[in-house]
């Protein structure tokens, strides 16, 4: 590695001209001794300034944070490549960052993983069902002086410190929006709903915005049903089965939660004389192939990097005294394929 000073830091450090610097690095003649004394001074202490940074030791971490998820597969996994992306800068924080992701919806397995973390993190952000069970564990917790912050979908509020995510209701005004932009001029046009479980406070507000905006703008609009894929891509493509052979005219599909390759695997297979419009949720890696192929119409998503990182930066907040905000609302995306981030 090449420590030696640049002829700007050299001109920063002197405020000599660059052609009497050269001079004195080339050891030419005519130039003042206090001159030369200046420049090998600076020359000097650049050196050693630099080799101090290359040398110095990491910063210590002086906060440890986990993030504890119950969800589908397709987003634990995208949250686990977020938290490698900006690992690396947390740590320039003295921040890290650990994340346990569970596919299994018992609470039993959530508790265990709360409980787990909370051993050796100072603060805790959980991505979960708002059950009592959920609720209770993590006011122990609470109680024991840990700080908690519910991630995406809120629990109880009275368990926990904040709440860091999208603002879901308006979420799902805004696909009740699109779908009815869609559909207004369709004749008896009916919607299906698509949930993994209504335990999710963020799947349940998620419903109820939407509903309430086909209500208010789009009244023409049938919202016929509301299904359960418990965010599943085998429970959900055995609901859409069901679904698309029950009811008729479906003109469009609105899933809040995950398992959306069985979803699209029902759609393609049932191969109806319109395909109804679909739009989820997340950007990840089955929902960016889907988009890009024309399966999905429009995904509703988050940054992930930036939900991460304002989360570690609100434990960081909360442990040092330094944050009373409740809520810390990031920006809705509405994606399109001509509009998809990249995931690396």
């Amino acid at each position: 590695m090449n420590l030696k000073p640049t002829m700007k830091e050299l001109v920063d450090a002197t405020q000599l001209s660059r052609a009497t610097i050269d001079r004195v690095l080339n050891n030419r003649p005519g130039v003042n001794p206090k001159t030369i004394e200046t420049v090998q001074h600076a020359y000097s202490a650049l050196l050693v300034e630099a080799a101090g940074l290359v040398h110095a030791p990491k910063m210590q971490t002086s906060s440890v944070f986990s993030v504890v998820v119950q969800a589908g597969e397709e987003y634990n996994a995208s949250l686990k490549l977020a938290a490698e992306k900006i690992q690396a800068s947390l740590e320039t924080k003295g921040i890290t960052l650990h994340v346990c992701c569970s596919s299994d919806m018992n609470d039993d397995e959530v508790i265990r993983l709360l409980n787990t973390q909370a051993e050796h993190a100072d603060g805790i952000a959980i991505v979960a069902k708002n059950t009592p069970a959920i609720n209770s564990a993590v006011h122990k917790l609470k109680l024991k002086g840990k700080h908690i912050i519910a991630l995406v979908s809120d629990i109880e509020p009275d368990v926990r410190d904040a709440y860091v995510g999208i603002n879901n209701r308006a979420a799902g005004q805004a696909a009740g929006f699109i779908i009815g932009k869609h559909l207004q001029y369709c004749t008896d046009p009916s919607v299906a709903v698509i949930v993994g479980t209504l335990s999710y406070s963020c799947h349940d507000d998620r419903e109820i915005g939407f509903r309430a905006q086909i209500r208010k703008t789009f009244p023409a609009v049938s919202v016929s049903e509301v299904i359960s894929g418990n965010d599943n891509t085998q429970q959900t493509y055995d609901a859409a089965i069901q679904l698309l052979n029950n009811v008729k005219n479906i003109r469009a599909i609105y899933n809040v939660a995950g398992g959306n390759a069985g979803l699209v695997a029902a759609l393609d297979e049932f191969k109806s004389e319109v395909r109804p419009i679909l739009i989820t949720h997340e950007v990840n890696e089955v929902t960016e192939e889907l988009i890009i192929n024309e399966k999905i119409d429009y995904i509703i998503s988050q940054n992930m990097s930036q939900l991460l990182i304002k989360t570690a930066e609100k434990l960081q907040n909360i442990k040092e005294g330094n944050d009373f905000g409740i809520h810390t609302f990031l920006p809705i995306e509405i994606i399109t394929r001509f509009t998809l981030p990249t995931l690396i």
